[in-house]
């Protein structure tokens, strides 16, 4: 199978009515899922969803940086650093630089779990020959398996690519538990 890649996303409702996510696959591809990948438009203030049983990375995609508090604790969430939380947790986001953009992982608690790393510019081995294995453009292009991916495209890969990147992209690692 090698690569498939996802440039057009579906747009939905956040779950909290609160602004628009752009699923860009899951798995089951209906009901409750056991991990999702999406992207979300961020153009005001305000709530995270909260999320039971659901454990969460996000990735600052644009924006310059967002700051995530839940009244006891306060993070400041910059432009291609992975931070991860339970979904349970209710944050207030506030965008000092004005509006942003975010890749969202999200696995059910139980199923699987994610790595979410960011891999900057250069070539990079990537061993997908077991669990799932997502790249996301972050900036720049990205090339695997002779597919190039821009800002926003997404792949899975399933087997062992060199992948050469111009400016970053994710690198989602999805494991059954």
């Amino acid at each position: 199978m090698g690569t498939v890649v996802f440039r057009d996303h579906v747009a939905m409702p956040w779950p909290n009515g609160s602004g628009i996510t752009y699923e860009v696959t899951r798995t089951p591809e209906t009901g409750d899922f056991d991990w999702r990948i999406s992207l979300a438009d961020i153009d005001n203030d305000g709530p995270f969803s909260v999320l039971a049983n659901v454990d969460r990375w996000i990735v600052l995609m644009e924006g310059g940086h967002m700051v995530l508090t839940d009244g006891e604790q306060t993070h400041r969430i910059d432009e291609h650093v992975p931070f991860s939380f339970p979904g349970e947790i209710a944050y207030d986001c506030t965008l000092p630089e004005g509006p942003a953009r975010d890749l969202n992982v999200m696995t059910r608690r139980g199923r699987f779990v994610a790595d979410v790393q960011v891999l900057k510019a250069g070539t990079h081995a990537i061993d997908a020959t077991s669990d799932v294995h997502i790249l996301v453009g972050l900036a720049g292009d990205t090339t695997v398996n002779d597919e190039i991916l821009a800002y926003r495209d997404a792949a899975v890969v399933t087997d062992s690519h060199d992948v050469d990147t111009t400016g970053a992209f994710a690198h989602i690692v999805l494991t059954a538990v």
